[in-house]
């Protein structure tokens, strides 16, 4: 195996369970999405962690994009391998590996690659704001959206004299001009957006081509534009669009809009691997453009809501991802300076798809063990993931195991069973261990074992499409795979709580992954809860279905409900509880803060925004639309003069309240309910 050879010591030193299963050619590589498997291997997208820079010369070029923060926990970078270019008959592999040898000792996580053709010749990060021009109406307020397929020359973000309120916006996956003030891609002000709306009138979509946001020959940015409805271009008419779609109360001239347009292609990964170094950046560009554009009025910081409407089911969910500890001290330290800073946040839709497990000592069996299913469903033409997550506190689990039963009829050749330990062969980096699993010598799988960060332990498995796809002799069998974990000389304690996450692998109808949800099957509760009935606290729950990258003590985290009703939607995600033996209740810290309208009825599901040419429309449901809907009301109560959350009606159960059924409703509708985004923030109260 590539990854696990002993000289390879930059590869050593990350290499985790999801740049393993994605670079490795004998494992996952076939079926990664399409950035990955048609990537040139020459421009790539990383993680480091600390702010140390990665010394650069003849050899590499590194690249870290415009930054907020001074002195980060992580730092998002990119680079380019000139050498690459010239040796094309080279491996995937020797290429990684000669590219690594020259980054040195610095730790960091590889992430997804990125197109030549979004590389400028040369970057100024110095040039902040050439392009843009002064509004008529200083701003008070920034508006900040990162999503994908962004209409930014929609008539919804015009101020009262035809000019653009988007200040800026950087399309990442975009043709990049000669000279660039961003590391990749295309940054596009005000001043460009006002004069291709008068050059090219009412036909958008030319325009759109004509400013690079249509490409046929980038995949990464492609002819999204061109569809009628896309999910950036609702979320940014909720967030911060005037139109009647978007409700009856406008944002004012100085609600200035900063944004980020993501490769448009970033959802057809179902790990949730390789996208932090895109969306951290996109984050501090937005408070790095804010700051410019403060200092040209002479303000230290203007008040900025950044609504971030993505994530996956998997991770952590504790904070301590590299993604999440980048954005607590990016929120924490502008706080310091400028208070009315927000990053807001959906919850997920998942609380209905059976994709979180929780097992704690009661749901072991009379040896300590703990058994699940993970149902994997035909005709999946991705990659499907599992996590298993021990309790934090558990530093070695003396004597765990991981036992992988195939579905009845299938027998596995190689793997199946793995120590969740320490492999004395990787003698640098996180303490991990790796297995393949394989059916007649072909791989199918890989399950490993690794302390995360170095202080928690996580099991993975990942496994190949169940559709003839990529390589056809490698099909992962379908049906009910059997889980067990035996927990050997360290059993559970009361407190503790092994959770099991499912990746998000369902099928972004504007992308066509071909991806199939998979599902944890409970054997002693089978059945999913009735409809209308409360849901249950048996281990595969929806309470945990909380979105893996939004639990990070700064985020603002929103629930979604129905309007009519004031209840949870059926899917919307909740933190974590746990009733122990005795009856104490236990409650995740990371609950989502405010609950918003998500569905306007039970038979109105959904809400309506603006499509992605002028003057259309359509409804989009989840708690996307909920988190906008929270930072347009966030935006419109600071114009106002009121505290940020004005109006917003507190639920009356707090971190403190005690009770099952208070647990549950802080666990799914957090601490306040939003107001309705026909009501009007500016009234008092």
């Amino acid at each position: 195996m590539f990854f696990d050879r002993p000289d390879n010591v930059q590869l050593a030193k990350y290499t985790g369970p999801y740049e393993r299963w994605t670079f490795s050619a004998e494992l996952g590589f076939p079926f990664a999405f399409p950035a990955i498997r048609n990537g040139v291997e020459t421009h790539y997208t990383a993680l480091m962690e600390g702010a140390a820079r990665i010394a650069e010369g003849d050899a590499l070029e590194v690249r870290v994009p415009p930054m907020w923060t001074t002195n980060p926990p992580v730092t998002p970078f990119a680079m380019f391998d000139p050498d690459g270019e010239m040796q094309q008959v080279e491996s995937q592999d020797v290429k990684l590996t000669r590219m690594l040898q020259r980054v040195g000792q610095a730790r960091f996580r590889l992430n997804m690659p990125i197109a030549p053709a979004t590389w400028p010749q040369t970057y100024e990060p110095d040039a902040v704001l050439d392009g843009w021009t002064p509004p008529a109406t200083p701003p008070r307020m920034i508006i900040g959206v990162v999503d994908d397929g962004l209409p930014f020359l929609h008539t919804a973000f015009l101020d009262q004299d035809g000019k653009s309120r988007i200040a800026a916006c950087w399309m990442q996956a975009a043709r990049a001009p000669d000279i660039a003030a961003v590391p990749f891609g295309r940054e596009i002000f005000n001043t460009e957006i006002d004069t291709l709306r008068v050059t090219h009138g009412t036909h958008e979509r030319a325009a759109y081509r004509a400013a690079g946001a249509i490409d046929r020959t980038l995949p990464e940015l492609g002819t999204v534009m061109e569809h009628s409805v896309t999910h950036g271009a609702h979320i940014l008419g909720l967030a911060a669009g005037n139109d009647p779609r978007t409700g009856p109360h406008a944002l004012p001239d100085d609600a200035m809009i900063i944004a980020v347009q993501l490769p448009n292609t970033i959802a057809w990964d179902t790990s949730g691997f390789g996208k932090e170094m895109m969306m951290l950046s996109a984050i501090e560009y937005i408070f790095h453009r804010a700051r410019a554009i403060a200092a040209h009025y002479g303000l230290p910081e203007l008040p900025a809501a950044v609504n971030f409407s993505y994530g996956w089911s998997a991770n952590r969910h504790d904070g301590g991802s590299s993604f999440e500890r980048g954005v607590e001290a990016l929120i924490t330290q502008r706080q310091a300076i400028q208070p009315d800073t927000y990053l807001i946040m959906p919850t997920g839709n998942n609380f209905a798809n059976r994709m979180h497990g929780r097992f704690m000592a009661p749901d072991t069996d009379a040896a300590g063990e703990i058994h699940f299913g993970w149902q994997l469903k035909p005709d999946d033409r991705t990659s499907s993931f599992l996590e298993i997550w021990l309790p934090t506190d558990m530093d070695t689990p003396q004597g765990w195991e991981i036992v992988i039963t195939p579905p009845s009829g299938i027998a596995l050749t190689q793997g199946g069973t793995l120590p969740i330990s320490a492999d004395p062969a990787h003698t640098s980096g996180d303490p991990r261990r790796f297995d393949e699993l394989e059916i007649d010598g072909l791989n199918i799988g890989q399950v490993s074992a690794d302390k995360h960060n170095g202080n928690r332990w996580r099991v993975m498995l990942a496994m190949t499409p169940t559709a003839l796809v990529g390589d056809p002799k490698r099909r992962c069998p379908v049906g009910l795979w059997r889980i067990t974990l035996r927990t050997g000389t360290q059993p559970l304690e009361p407190h503790q709580a092994v959770d099991v996450w499912v990746q998000r692998d369902d099928d972004p109808t504007q992308l066509g992954t071909g991806g199939q949800q998979s599902f944890l099957v409970d054997f002693n509760h089978p059945l999913p809860p009735r409809p209308l009935e409360p849901a249950p606290l048996t281990p595969v729950r929806g309470y945990g279905c909380l979105n893996g990258i939004g639990t990070a003590p700064a985020v603002t985290r929103v629930a979604g409900h129905i309007g009519c009703a004031g209840k949870p939607t059926e899917y919307s995600g909740a933190s974590a509880i746990a009733v122990m033996a005795n009856g104490t209740i236990l409650k995740d810290r990371a609950h989502p803060t405010v609950s918003a309208i998500a569905d306007q009825g039970h038979f109105r599901r959904g809400l309506p925004s603006i499509g992605v040419t002028s003057g259309s429309g359509a409804r989009i449901i989840g708690t996307s639309a909920a988190s906008a809907a929270v930072t347009r009301a966030v935006a419109l109560n600071i114009l106002r003069d009121k505290p940020a959350f004005h109006l917003f009606e507190p639920t009356g159960f707090g971190p403190g309240t005690s009770g099952l059924e208070d647990a549950q409703t802080l666990s799914r509708m957090g601490l306040s309910r939003a107001p309705a985004v026909c009501k009007d923030p500016s009234a008092t109260s």
